[in-house]
């Protein structure tokens, strides 16, 4: 298993997304979640999908079907005791997996029957959310997203590390423990949410901190 995309909750439009622009990446394509109530902007790397997310329409956010994923508390609350951020897990190429965390499974209306959201159980919110995706594969190998733009204007190629920093005082969920133990990424309790996202190893020795705007480091 491995880290396919993370999201991370903004205003909407996500204006925050020509900060990155600004810095040199190349914009994908956005996406209308029907039915979800959500929204985005999208960058792409050869392994990574890094995904701008809001509220789009609040009916559909706060229906039945999508009030258990929390959305609309992580998107619209103005509080640092929620994680903005949800990070997706997909399947290695080598083999077939499941989820190492308890799940309940999502059918939104914008997949395919046949396709579902694997949501880890018993999460609080002031972590992230965390979900398992056994359809997705590598980016630079998806026949759909291999279109989307990954060359940008400052050299990051491949994400090869993550650091999620939660607002918590408590101990660490039961998933969060899980996906430390799997060196899957490292989960740290702190003051703040943010994520440091590292490329190609940091050979180069260079970052970028994208704060306040977005809770968001580039390591390179």
């Amino acid at each position: 298993m491995e880290i396919d995309h993370i999201y991370i909750c903004t205003e909407a439009k996500a204006p925050a997304g020509d900060l990155l622009k600004a810095f040199g990446l190349v914009e994908g394509s956005s996406n209308i979640h029907i039915g979800q109530g959500t929204a985005n902007r999208r960058f792409y790397f050869h392994n990574f999908m890094l995904e701008l997310l809001w509220v789009e329409n609040l009916d559909d956010v706060r229906s039945e079907l999508t009030k258990p994923m929390r959305l609309y508390e992580r998107c619209l609350s103005r509080t640092n005791n929620f994680s903005p951020f949800g990070i997706a897990f997909r399947p290695t190429k080598e083999k077939t997996e499941i989820a190492p965390f308890p799940v309940w499974d999502y059918h939104p209306i914008y997949l395919p029957d046949f396709l579902k959201i694997q949501v880890a159980e018993n999460t609080p919110l002031s972590e992230p959310m965390y979900f398992y995706l056994n359809f997705a594969t590598r980016q630079a190998e998806s026949p759909i997203r291999k279109t989307e733009p990954m060359e940008h204007k400052v050299p990051l190629n491949e994400v090869t590390s993550v650091k999620i920093h939660v607002n918590q005082d408590d101990a660490l969920s039961e998933s969060a423990c899980t996906l430390n133990r799997l060196n899957l990424l490292s989960i740290n309790q702190d003051r703040e949410h943010f994520v440091e996202l590292e490329f190609d190893n940091g050979v180069l020795n260079q970052s970028m901190d994208f704060r306040p705007d977005l809770p968001l480091v580039f390591k390179w």
